[in-house]
This record gives C-alpha cells, structure tokens and sequence, in this order.
C-alpha cells in the first residue's frame, strides 16, 4: 500500500462539530487529507494510489475507550488465567468445578490465578475467604480476583510464597485484611494490595510483555476501539511501552495514566509518539457497590444481593482516602501539569472530590479542559454534574454497569438506581461525557455502551430510569470525539476531518438508523490505524 489512499463506496460519519456526513476520504501518510460528500472521490487519483472499496458500510472515527486497562487486563486475563466471570462460567457449580480442575492438574511450583468471581450475578456461590482456597488447595499456590478488581483472596500457599506477614505493610490506598495477630487472612482490598495477592502472573514477564500486550490490544481492535486509555499505569512498565510501539506500532494507541504514589511524581515528558504518551494521573476516592466501600448518602437495602455481599440493609460504605490525602496526591501531580483522573461512585465521595479539585485550581490556576476527570460517575446526581461542569471536569460514565447489573443496582438501591450512572445529566447541561467498558471489569464493548446510554436497558430487558437517556448521536460522539478530549488528544484522533489521524472503525449498519435496542448486534468488520488496516473481520487470525 503507498502512502496514499482513497476509501469510499461508504457512509462516513464524521462526528465533527457539524456533523458532516461524507461518501469518500482520502488518506495521506496517515492523515485524512480530502473528504467529499458527492461522488466516489475517484476523479481525485493520481498514479500509484490506491483505492479502498468499502461495499456500502458505515464508517466511523475509531472508537475511544476513555477508561481501560490493557496493561493491567494483560496480566489479569494473559493465557494462564482461570476465567472465571458469569460470562464465560454459567454457573456457580461450573466455576468450582473449574477451580477444583485447575489445582488438581497443578504441579507444586506452580501457582493458580483465576478472575472474575461474581457471586452477584452468580449467588450460588459459596463465601469466598482466604480459608475456602486453602481447603480447595492445601499446598498449591491459589489466588482469585472478583470481577471488580477491588478484591481478592489467596489461600495460605500463596500468603507464604509472597512472603505476607504481620510485619508487610498495606501498600497505599489499599489494605490487607488480618487476624487479631496482625497476620493476612487472605483477602485484600482495593488495588494495588489485590493485585499483590494475584502474585507474578499479574505482572508479565519482559519477555512476555510484548505479546501479553499485543493480544489485549487486538481485542480491543476487533470490538472497533483505535485508541484506549490506561487508567491504573505502572510506571515500571514505561520502557517497555515506549518499545513496543517502536518496534511493533498499533493496533490500538495508548494514552497512560498512571496510579498516584507508584513513584515519588514526575513532570510530564513531551513526546511527539502518536501511538503512545502518558498524559495523567489515577487516583481513587472510593472503591466498587459490588464490595460496599462506596461512600453514599443512602444505604444499601435488604435483599438477597445485599447479603450476598456480606452486608446488612443500611450499610454505608466510605472512602479509601481522606480530603486531606486527596489534596496531597492532587498538590504533588496537578501544578506539574497532569490531568487529574479520579475513580469515585458515591454521591458524597463525589462532593469531596469537587472540593479538592475546585482548591487545587484555584491555588494553581491553569487553562485548558479538561483539566480533571471523574470516572464511572455511578450515583453522582444532576447538581454534582453541574457543579463540575462549572470546574471543568469531564466525567467518564461506566455505562455497562446498567446493563450487566441494573437489577443487582435496584436490589442494592431500590429507586435510586434509576439514576446510576445517568449520562443524561451530562447532556443537559452540555457536558462532554464519555462512555467506557472499564475493561477487564466487562468486556471491550463500545456499541453495547451506546445501546445502553440510549435505551437504558439492563440484560434481562428492564428500562432504568429512561428520563436519563442520550441521543444516539451525542452517545456516538461519548464514544469518540468525546472520548478522544478525555484523553487531551482531540486535536488528532475522535473525528473525522482534515490534518487527523485516518483512525477508522468499519460498521456493517448504521447506529443512527438501526432499532437502538440492535445496536449492540451491528458487526464490526475492521479497523484502521492511520490509514492502515489493523483489524480485519474476514480474518483468519485468532
């Protein structure tokens, strides 16, 4: 293929700020170069050009997953790990069997991850403890992740090879819990002392690194994404990063944050990569409503899924980290010039998130947006939106949580789930939002987002609070140019339109014409990075 290209026999939807609509686009080294809305473009050839017939599909710019986590789904998900989510298990008696198979075909050195455990969608299951994995496994090295990231366990084998005591520290942010003597017992809370539990396969090997990497990014491209964040960054990992897209390129570019406190902070490096930069920090204020450490002004209610979790109705949950840790974390990154990235869900963890932010600006005031991000958003309400629409800050809204568990939400909250993560307050007051999967939390799935901001539908068919319903249109742009701001990188990718990155996602219908209960069944048929093809369904590979 030479350096430049013509695509057409297509609608191309641009989602530029006029929204323009084209039939064909030319492509030069990488960059849109010419679009027109008439014709098939071919009048525009020169020698040695080629020419993409694109069979009358729908294309849009790549879709942008605002919050992911390739690095560390890498790990979480590589070859060796048990998956163990409802999605891939049916049902409670499948994962145990799973579990019981993988620590009897086990040798002594070596250790069993698996991910995934959901006693929510599958309540079959037995309490999970530290204890319950040293009867399944007395003497073979056995750890599991639920399906948050914001727990995990490991049987008394695993405490001993990781060398936890009484005397280990809880890593910052996060905890292990113990005994009265001070000694683990085996679970542990929030990251990163939930993926210390985890052991080495959640960190790969440099050897590994390039192809654990490669193959959660070509995931990420057949689902129709071109571009990701990294929202729990090690910078150990940096290098290696920096590597691999030198030596390999896409399929997918990457825009890191990395996890507040990982080293002492940094200034920001410039670079003119388009495949990989860091761009923020992530930082949390609260944990996940499948565990019950989020700080809300309601509590949770008595129901089934309640005493699932190990809770009783009216149980609050509380942050991870105070005001005042807040604004230390915030003063050390923010006049350095990082975006600031925080994960929050309760509606008064919100709050003080707001305060801390409002202070940080006004102390070391600076231009451009966003400047702060909110992730998953889940009971932020309408004046909390609007307040940070007045700072700012962007919000990320975790989209799927209403879909894969709207009726654990309303067992949990009764009506106030009806508003749980409602990008509709967004759109209201003309707030920028994106749409993210949170992968490996669920998986890479932007076209089930949409469908889910526009009808609100949870799996089983129930309607959520439809009040909080976006356009089609403006749910697509949360899944591009949006998406694409969050992550300071509009100026090159999100849209169709001259000068950008010629990322493209290829659809077999058209989103804005299609039932919004199908929109999730619209196939992707490939992706383009800069102008090249990096994912192609008629493929054979994988």
């Amino acid at each position: 293929m030479t350096d430049r290209t013509l695509f057409h026999n297509a609608r191309f939807l641009s989602m530029d700020p006029s929204d323009r609509e084209y039939g064909w686009v030319m492509v030069q080294d990488g960059r849109f170069e010419a679009m027109g809305e008439q014709g098939h473009g071919t009048e525009h050839l020169t020698e040695g050009d080629d020419v993409v017939d694109l069979r009358g599909a729908v294309v849009l710019p790549g879709f942008v997953e605002a919050h992911g986590h390739p690095t560390t789904e890498m790990g979480i998900l590589s070859p060796q790990t048990l998956d163990l989510r409802a999605s891939t298990c049916g049902s409670a008696r499948e994962v145990m069997e799973v579990l019981s198979d993988a620590v009897a075909a086990a040798g002594p050195s070596d250790w069993v991850v698996a991910f995934g455990w959901d006693p929510l969608l599958l309540p079959d299951l037995p309490e999970m403890s530290g204890e319950l994995l040293t009867e399944l496994s007395p003497t073979v090295p056995l750890s599991v992740l639920h399906q948050s990231i914001h727990v995990s366990w490991a049987n008394r084998a695993a405490l001993d090879r990781l060398g936890l005591t009484a005397q280990t520290p809880d890593p910052p942010g996060s905890s292990y819990e113990r005994h009265l003597d001070g000694t683990p017992t085996g679970k542990a809370l929030e990251i990163p002392a939930t993926l210390v539990l985890m052991g080495e396969s959640a960190q790969p090997s440099p050897e590994q690194f390039d192809d654990y990497l490669a193959n959660r990014l070509w995931h990420m491209a057949r689902r129709g994404v071109t571009t990701t964040g990294d929202l729990a960054f090690d910078p150990a990992h940096e290098q290696h990063m920096v590597d691999h897209f030198a030596e390999r390129g896409g399929p997918v570019r990457v825009r890191s944050y990395e996890v507040t406190g990982a080293r002492a902070p940094v200034d920001p490096v410039p670079t003119d990569s388009t495949l990989y930069r860091q761009v923020g920090v992530k930082m949390w204020k609260d944990g996940s409503p499948w565990v019950g450490n989020i700080e809300t002004s309601f509590g949770y209610r008595e129901s089934q899924a309640t005493r699932a979790l190990g809770l009783h109705a009216g149980h609050h949950g509380c942050s991870n980290y105070s005001h005042e840790q807040l604004r230390e974390i915030c003063e050390a990154y923010y006049p350095k010039g990082w975006q600031i990235a925080c994960h929050v869900h309760g509606d008064i963890a919100v709050d003080d998130v707001l305060d801390v932010f409002e202070q940080i600006d006004r102390e070391h005031p600076r231009s451009g947006y966003p400047k702060f991000r909110i992730e998953h958003a889940g009971a932020m309400t309408e004046s909390q939106v609007r307040r940070a629409h007045t700072l700012g800050v962007s919000i990320s809204y975790f989209a799927a949580h209403i879909y894969y568990y709207g009726e654990v939400l309303r067992d949990f909250f009764g009506e106030r789930a009806d508003s749980w993560v409602a990008a509709g307050f967004a759109s209201k007051c003309g707030m920028p939002f994106s749409l993210h999967n949170d992968p490996p939390v669920t998986a890479e799935d932007p076209l089930l987002n949409i469908r889910t901001a526009v009808t609100r539908l949870t799996r089983a068919g129930r309607v959520m609070g439809p009040e909080h319903a976006v356009s089609v249109r403006e749910a697509l742009r949360a899944q591009t140019i949006y998406a694409a701001q969050q992550l300071l990188s509009d100026h090159e990718v999100g849209s169709i339109e001259t000068g950008k990155l010629a990322d493209m996602v290829v659809l077999e219908d058209d989103p804005l014409t299609v039932a919004p209960e199908r929109i999730n069944d619209i196939a992707v048929l490939g992706t383009w990075l800069g102008g090249q093809r990096a994912f192609d369904a008629s493929s054979t590979r994988h």
